[in-house]
């Protein structure tokens, strides 16, 4: 089976519940079958961090829940990354109107050990993360042989730091901002479609690019991996969406804070929402197989949407209940450092929606098993 797998955005909160996918489908060695990675903002930290604790190399199952986990908690619960840019910006105050993208690619260089280009990256699993540009408006993607978007062009020149990518990909107006791009040292082609495509040099149209967060163009990081017209790509067998973002909750007008919820608040969750709708036209109407995974469902909802609710006494006596899970769902979208317990409420909740949805809609190809049958449970 290949696998492609899209990793949304929404900070530490993603990171850590997509953490707990990964562990899941590592319970029956199915990281091996990961063909595509498509990441956003949280997504792409949480892959940079695998990574990084792998030697740049995707793991084996046994590999990530042995090695990589156990210090991957260690890192999300001992290192503020968010306060770690604001002290860099204390020192030197001047910095506080610019972006504060390079900032954060070096403390994933020195804290994180994300010092890998993004060219030497292996070519499996196929790695696509994903920013928003600036200037064109669109989906800017980076890979281990190319990145561009199709708008102002591509390049294989990606002799880059990997935590440049990371960077631009998390860089939420605001917090972090655009990285700064200088095109001038690259060779740009775009593709021309006749009888087969082609590539034509192209001139690049500005000397900077400000590449921003992902999730502003879509947060789920599907583009990649579904097309709205053929459904999956042709090389994939199995889709699965991982969504971590937050859900936009009702609250009373303020007038102060109208724009900022409009903009970032009701237009994202709605483009979020029509990305969700397309997945599910060809889950339902296509029967395209694969699994979307929502935070904030508890596993007794999961089977019920499935027509499996009578399941629920034997599969979910210890499973986390609605106000863990809205604790959960709830966490901030930051790059704070995480408690213990926060972080296992948070993995748990990711390993068991996984569960419970694989199994439950697929379970002629997916087991439950169950977090206290785990690995993870057994080493928490």
């Amino acid at each position: 089976m290949k696998i492609g797998l899209s990793l949304s955005g929404g900070g530490f909160r993603a990171t850590v519940f997509h953490l707990g996918v990964l562990a899941r489908l590592a319970e029956e060695d199915r990281l091996e079958d990961v063909a595509y990675l498509s990441t956003v903002s949280g997504g792409s930290l949480c892959v940079g961090l695998v990574y990084a604790r792998s030697g740049f190399r995707w793991p084996s199952s046994v590999h990530f829940l042995e090695k990589v986990l156990p210090q991957a908690r260690e890192l999300l619960t001992t290192q503020d990354l968010q306060f770690g840019m604001i002290g860099r910006v204390l020192r030197s105050p001047s910095r506080i109107f610019g972006t504060r993208a390079d900032d954060l690619s070096l403390l994933l260089q020195k804290r994180w050990g994300v010092t890998a280009s993004l060219c030497a990256l292996p070519e499996r699993p196929r790695w696509m993360i994903n920013a928003t540009c600036y200037e064109t408006g669109k989906n800017w993607r980076f890979e281990r042989s190319r990145m561009g978007d199709y708008v102002f062009g591509y390049t294989h020149d990606t002799d880059i730091p990997l935590s440049d990518a990371l960077a631009a990909s998390a860089g939420f107006p605001g917090l972090i901002g655009p990285l700064v791009f200088d095109t001038r040292s690259c060779s740009w082609f775009n593709y021309t479609y006749g009888a087969k495509a082609e590539t034509e040099p192209t001139q690049a149209t500005y000397s900077r690019l400000h590449l921003w967060d992902g999730g502003v163009y879509d947060n789920l990081g599907l583009e990649g991996l579904h097309s709205f017209v053929e459904g999956w790509r042709q090389d994939m067998d199995f889709l699965i969406v991982s969504d971590g973002c937050c859900k936009l909750k009702p609250e009373a007008h303020r007038p102060w804070k109208a724009a900022d919820r409009m903009i970032r608040g009701i237009m994202l969750d709605q483009i979020r929402s029509l990305r969700f709708r397309a997945v599910l036209e060809r889950f339902i109407n296509h029967q395209d197989p694969g699994c979307y995974l929502q935070i904030g469902a508890t596993c007794q909802q999961v089977l019920r949407d499935a027509d499996r609710e009578e399941e629920s006494s034997q599969l979910c006596p210890h499973c986390l209940g609605k106000d863990r899970v809205d604790r959960a769902a709830e966490m901030g979208t930051d790059i704070r450092q995480l408690s213990l317990e926060g972080f296992q409420r948070l993995f748990r909740h990711g390993f068991e929606v996984a569960d419970c949805t694989l199994y439950a809609y697929h379970p002629t190809k997916f087991r439950y098993v169950g977090y206290d049958n785990s690995f993870c449970s057994a080493v928490d």
